[in-house]
């Protein structure tokens, strides 16, 4: 029997066992992948999604993990980040072609130096496209769904799927791409005025600075903000902004951002999560949703 990393290898060059998640996450918290892999080209990904079909190995993939809290038991079979050709951006007129891997802020950037408008919002939001796209990812000021006009994906046989807009049902932080390796996405922009973009995109990047703890390990907004209310509002008047639990803490700067402060375990931060809902439901009879995805083994 071959050894799992070398066949890995011999379908995706870039692979490594027993690969620590916090290295890939913006949370720095999580425990290791059993294989983690970096696949590069479409011909890639496609040997990997066979590969893992034959041997019944669960494939996982991740962005910049900006939306993911690890386990601190890590992630069981294989990891897989997209690069290379994944994280190329085209542009024909006013619509734009972009990978999975492509940085929601650099997708900002680059709409705004064309002047093409509807994506400056994007310039706050961290994380991937491919991220993006199953969380609905946005700001009061849009949301990547309100852009696309496709998706594509390929599926567990190595095929490449296009699913229209149409059948794709974005909603608040949520889509039903889950479970899909989406691989990229076709979003309309429209045509505007170059220098009004370019002070939008500056003005959430520095309402971003002035509002959220961008020097510090987390993972954004922790919970959804429930129907006419926001959670950061809620987690503050119940007296829990700055609490701590283990290396975790709620932000003193915005209560709906909690911290790896000083080597926080996956376990702080679930216990600060559940201490959070718990007090604002006792409190204010609110069930806070979390928008943050817990994924892996304890």
């Amino acid at each position: 029997m071959n050894d799992p990393l070398d066949d890995l290898m011999a379908v995706v060059p870039k692979a490594v066992a027993r690969e620590p998640l916090a290295r890939h996450s913006t949370f720095a918290i999580g425990g290791p992948a059993d294989y983690f892999v970096e696949a590069e080209t479409r011909e890639q990904l496609e040997g990997l999604c066979r590969l893992c079909r034959d041997r019944r190995w669960p494939l996982f993939p991740i962005g910049q993990g900006s939306n993911l809290l690890v386990g601190d038991g890590g992630i069981r079979g294989v990891v897989v980040r997209l690069r290379g050709a994944f994280e190329t951006i085209s542009f024909e007129a006013d619509v734009l072609i972009a990978g999975a891997g492509v940085l929601l802020p650099v997708l900002a950037k680059e709409c705004a130096k064309r002047g093409l408008a509807g994506a400056e919002f994007l310039a706050g939001v961290p994380g991937t496209i491919g991220g993006g796209l199953m969380t609905n990812a946005g700001t009061p000021e849009g949301d990547l769904g309100s852009l696309v006009r496709s998706v594509e994906a390929v599926n567990a046989d190595g095929i490449w799927e296009t699913i229209l807009r149409d059948k794709i049902d974005f909603s608040y932080r949520r889509s039903n791409l889950a479970g899909r390796l989406v691989t990229g996405a076709v979003l309309q922009l429209r045509a505007g005025n170059p220098r009004d973009i370019a002070e939008l995109v500056e003005k959430q990047k520095t309402r971003r600075a002035e509002k959220q703890p961008l020097g510090t390990y987390n993972c954004g907004s922790v919970f959804k903000n429930p129907p006419g209310d926001h959670a950061a509002r809620l987690v503050e008047a119940a007296g829990l902004k700055g609490r701590r639990i283990g290396g975790a803490r709620i932000s003193p700067k915005h209560a709906n951002f909690i911290e790896n402060d000083n080597h926080a375990a996956a376990a702080d931060v679930k216990a600060l999560i559940d201490l959070t809902r718990r007090t604002v439901k006792e409190k204010f009879g609110v069930d806070l949703e979390t928008e943050v995805w817990t994924v892996g083994e304890d």
